[in-house]
């Protein structure tokens, strides 16, 4: 391609807009080109094919054979269009085989250039397999030669449409606190920013992250959208055309909805109003990149204003190339972000990378730093600021304090200055000691908090999947597992006793319990449809292990799962009185119903997002579980089930290990009003069938006033003393829980 070639693509047709820009308006709100009629919609018909695109060539770059490529009318028919950029038409279809809606991404450039990056935005999605990553099914090609992308229709908002809706509901009746609070906002950035992470530990960096890439499903899930112009970071660098904008002398008005503020292709990639300088020349473009644009969205997702506010071309050419970003204090609502978190959003908007946060997960950590109400690495605090934040969260220790250093100011005057020097430098030694201790335990904490996001991630994935599946897969007989089975000569082949579950289980299979009354007929239908549930259950245990299956042998796979996985059962049990359970197994009471368990009840009342239960019996022997939840409905809002993963009391005991503290006697889990969840001392014990029930745990007591108002009064770490130990805690972030270590004092010198 020639040089004026480049130029005109440029200037001209710019990256297609793919459905985040269209997907949840209806047909009347999404604009499309002029050019575009009625009749488009109703007689869908693919624009012209591409020239020398043939199923060979298309699969060539793809790296597949020819017969991989599957013609696309075929097996999906075309609906209607959702919009037009300049390389690619966006349509919602209906996929026969599965009788599902998908967003079909069709390809109408001719240029070459065009076709390669279609292909790399397919894999490279495809290949991102985390929850706020939209799905990819397949690559297809129409008749007329055209290439297509088939993937999952997500019906919601952009973030573009979802922060006009938190600027407009302020005030007002529609005001939702969970929705269109601050931290709300935030909350649903940070899983942008999870997302964001994940790729970058894959090598992949997006590019072009802007609010209109962003997504908010009609379940509250959020997805990254439009890889098109993704980067591996193991391949070498896109040479540029040239190493800085040339601007025109037009001075004409520009906004958000202009040229120069959409997706750019050609010697530069991504979106001027939100992309870093270094990012103009194609050079020096990594992950850091990725997290000053991550800085701009969040720039506007808390001051409602764009992150560049200009009025000429020449004038964003600057402002990119300088790095500049529009001050808090010019935006609207900006004199209302607190300090801190305007720090954290200058931090990641640095001009130079160095200054920048070292990678996406500490800016997200700093980030939920600020949420749970801590000092931020971004603005640490002064002394007037700490004392500050200790007066608030703990006003009766803080007067406590006072009273005490006053009291101890005035009887340090009546000693002698030799005791009085030798006193600070015990104090300060026993002090080092302490907040060493407190850092120790912190660490482990953080560690726990990791195991559990990741254990609501994958619970995610099993929800979303057992839904689509319930309303769009086609009933397909299978053969359907129930525990008589297991017990008789009718069970998998590879059925065996394994010790942690105290009983035998199957890793190719799981088992089908249904409730008293409910008979394989009445359901059978619903349980069909949810044959590959048995693929997603196992994935997840696997995946738990950080783990992943598809590079695994399935005897490798098969030999983590008997050596035990954090996951220790994963399940979906339905509304109909029926429950998937993986592995299989043999052991049930005679009266179990998934609708009576606690973890289900629990769920359903808390409606959306992970829930965290209480540790309880299970009810097939093999001990104490700690489940995580979530229940999920239909379109119309009616509940279809509740997923469920659930970590072993022993995995739990294992991340309360501290064996890197000397003189540890004991580790506990406390709930905020100070009774005991768990104790390390209960690793290993089991439980009986008997005494499955629908029982919860129960809860210890243990009569430590100090520690006790320490839960209850929120504080986020800390120590207490008590007779001869010292009682070091950690607040979790994931869980309402605090993790308590009692240290024999003596062994680090504090008696």
């Amino acid at each position: 391609m020639s040089d004026n070639e480049d130029e005109e693509e440029l200037e001209g047709d710019l990256a297609d807009k793919t459905q985040s820009d269209f997907v949840g308006r209806t047909q009347s709100e999404v604009e499309l080109p002029s050019a575009s009629t009625s009749s488009d919609i109703k007689g869908v018909t693919v624009a012209e094919g591409l020239v020398g695109t043939t199923a060979t060539s298309l699969a060539t770059l793809a790296g597949a054979s020819a017969d991989a490529i599957r013609p696309l009318e075929g097996r999906f028919a075309l609906c209607s269009k959702l919009g037009r950029g300049g390389m690619a038409e966006v349509f919602a279809a209906r996929d026969s085989m599965l009788n599902r809606e998908v967003a079909v991404k069709v390809l109408s450039s001719e240029t070459s250039i065009g076709l390669a990056r279609f292909v790399r935005e397919a894999q490279v999605t495809a290949q991102l397999a985390h929850p706020n990553v939209v799905p990819v099914y397949g690559l297809e090609e129409t008749d007329q030669g055209n290439p297509a992308l088939t993937m999952k229709l997500i019906r919601g908002d952009t973030f573009s449409q979802y922060i006009k809706q938190c600027a407009s509901a302020e005030g007002t009746p529609d005001y939702d606190h969970e929705r269109h609070s601050l931290n709300g906002r935030i909350g649903h950035f940070l899983r942008v920013c999870d997302a964001i992470s994940y790729s970058h530990s894959q090598g992949v960096v997006h590019r072009d992250l802007k609010p209109e890439n962003l997504m908010i499903g009609a379940y509250g899930e959020v997805y990254v959208m439009d890889w098109g112009i993704a980067r591996l970071l193991d391949e070498p660098e896109e040479p540029s055309s040239f190493t800085e904008f040339e601007p025109t002398p037009s001075s004409a008005t520009m906004t958000s909805d202009t040229e120069e503020m959409k997706t750019q292709v050609g010697a530069m990639m991504g979106t001027p109003l939100y992309m870093p300088p270094e990012q103009i020349g194609g050079k020096n473009v990594g992950p850091k990149s990725d997290q000053f644009a991550l800085g701009m969205v969040l720039f506007e997702m808390l001051t409602y204003s764009a992150p560049r506010k200009i009025k000429s071309r020449s004038e964003l050419f600057e402002k990119v190339n300088s790095g500049a970003r529009d001050s808090f204090s010019d935006a609207t609502q900006g004199e209302r972000v607190p300090l801190a978190l305007q720090a954290i959003v200058n931090r990641a908007t640095s001009k130079d990378p160095l200054d920048r946060y070292p990678s996406v997960e500490e800016f997200s950590d700093d980030l939920r730093r600020y949420v749970h109400g801590e000092e931020v690495q971004a603005r640490p605090d002064n002394l007037v600021r700490s004392l500050w934040r200790r007066v608030q969260r703990h006003p009766v220790a803080a007067m406590t304090a006072l009273l005490i250093a006053l009291s101890t100011a005035a009887a340090i005057t009546t000693f002698s200055l030799y005791r009085g020097l030798e006193a600070e430098r015990i104090s300060s030694i026993r002090g080092q000691t302490l907040a060493g201790l407190v850092a120790t335990v912190n660490q482990k904490v953080n560690d726990f908090d990791t195991l559990l996001f990741q254990v609501e991630g994958l619970l995610e994935g099993v929800a979303t999947s057992s839904r689509e599946q319930l309303e769009h897969a086609r009933s397909a007989p299978f053969k359907i597992y129930q525990p008589h089975d297991l017990k008789a000569n009718n069970a998998p082949p590879d059925l065996a006793n394994i010790e942690r579950y105290q009983q035998r289980v199957s890793f190719d299979d799981f088992v089908v319990v249904l409730a008293t009354g409910v008979e394989m007929d009445d359901v059978q239908d619903s349980l069909f449809k949810l044959g590959g549930l048995k693929y997603v259950l196992r994935n997840a245990l696997l995946r738990s292990e950080r783990i992943d299956a598809s590079e695994l042998k399935k005897s490798e796979a098969d030999k983590i799962l008997v050596e035990g996985t954090p996951v220790h059962w994963a399940y979906v049990g339905l509304e109909n009185g029926a429950i998937f359970n993986y592995p299989g197994n043999e052991e049930y009471p005679p009266d179990y119903d998934t609708r009576k368990r606690p973890w289900y009840v629990s769920a359903v009342a808390k409606k959306h997002g992970a829930n965290w239960g209480i540790i309880y019996p299970d009810a097939t022997g093999s001990g104490y579980l700690m489940p995580c939840n979530k229940a999920f409905y239909d379109r119309s809002g009616k509940l279809l089930g509740v997923a469920g993963l659930d970590l072993s009391m022993d995995t739990v005991i294992e991340q309360m290990d501290m064996p890197e503290i000397a003189g540890v006697k004991k580790t506990w889990l406390m709930d905020s009003s100070g009774r005991v969840v768990l104790s390390s001392e209960e690793k290993g014990r089991k439980t009986a069938v008997s005494m499955g029930g629908n029982k919860t745990k129960e809860l210890g007591v243990l009569d430590i006033p100090e520690l006790e108002a320490h839960a209850k009064e929120g504080t986020t770490s800390g120590f207490v003393m008590d007779d001869q130990d010292v009682l070091i805690f950690t607040r979790l972030k994931a869980l309402p829980w605090i993790l308590v270590a009692r240290i024999d004092a003596e062994s680090h010198n504090l008696n």
